[in-house]
């Protein structure tokens, strides 16, 4: 074997070496995140479904959730229980393939009431260039704060501007912007998370207050009385 031959060899084995380091790593990560996650779900009152949960019940159209576009995808880590008059999951959910695969945390709220589907996002650059061509973002004139700052989409543009009232407008611009909140109505569901940021256990009490606080805001404008 020649110098050049041992070194390309030692090369890729070194490599290869650090590439199984990672995977071991990562999976001894996800295996703590996942009890991590068990223990908290205990103490919070909620079930741990683990893997087995095979998400929310949502309608076949319109395909407004992340959860109906980027289907099929895989549910993990998922607990549920009550709060505030709905009923909860925060789930991680996974799409895509390889390198390419996509792992956020995502809760979703349910209640009795049917929602008028829509879709609420941060509004960003390749969002005013498409608008320009399909209008598919809804526009607030007399807010433009607002309208600057999210996009808003939904197959029946009526009932969305009476569900975005004034102070359901005012609620999300008082919200900070580095949140990115994504919220999305699906039949009696909503489903609020941030893109591609899979919280940590210890995250999860926060995020649970703050996406019903969200979850609230959107129910009490559309008129939903939440029991308990």
């Amino acid at each position: 074997m020649t110098q050049n031959s041992l070194f390309v060899f030692w090369f890729f084995g070194f490599v290869l070496l650090v590439i199984a380091v990672i995977a071991v790593m990562a999976i001894r990560q996800a295996r703590q995140r996942t009890r991590d996650l068990a223990a908290l779900a205990q103490t919070m009152g909620f079930s741990f479904l683990g893997q087995g949960w095979r998400g929310p019940v949502l309608p076949a159209t319109p395909k407004i959730s992340l959860l109906q576009r980027m289907h099929p995808g895989r549910f993990s880590d998922a607990m549920t229980g009550a709060m505030g008059g709905f009923r909860v999951s925060v789930f991680d959910y996974t799409y895509g393939n390889g390198k390419n695969s996509i792992t956020q945390t995502l809760t979703s709220f349910t209640q009795e009431v049917q929602l008028p589907a829509f879709e609420l996002r941060p509004e960003n650059i390749f969002d005013a260039i498409g608008d320009a061509i399909t209008h598919s973002d809804i526009d607030f004139d007399s807010n433009p704060e607002f309208s600057r700052r999210y996009h808003l989409r939904a197959p029946d543009e009526m009932r969305i501007r009476t569900l975005f009232s004034p102070g359901l407008q005012m609620f999300f611009e008082q919200i900070p912007t580095d949140k990115n909140w994504h919220v999305e109505a699906s039949g009696t569901t909503l489903i609020i998370y941030r893109h591609r940021w899979p919280a940590k256990a210890e995250e999860i009490p926060a995020l649970l207050r703050e996406t019903s606080a969200i979850a609230q805001a959107v129910c009490e404008s559309a008129g939903i009385k939440l029991a308990g």
